[in-house]
């Protein structure tokens, strides 16, 4: 029992050492692209919303 759960911890440390880890310049980089398009998402879908909020009270009051 002990003998499995040992050679388990000793399989998970060889598959963290073939791990390719990214470098930091990629992570940032990659970061900072999913952070950018967030933003635009986000201004647009504001932008959507007040564009619709707007035209409902247009509606809605004649």
């Amino acid at each position: 029992m002990f003998n499995r759960i040992r050679q388990f911890f000793i399989d998970v440390q060889a598959e963290f050492k073939r791990i390719q880890w990214a470098t930091r310049e990629r992570t940032i980089r990659q970061t900072s692209i999913v952070v950018l398009v967030s933003l635009i998402i986000a201004i647009y879908l504001g932008v959507a919303d007040l564009g619709l909020s707007n035209l409902m009270q247009l509606l809605i009051s004649g």
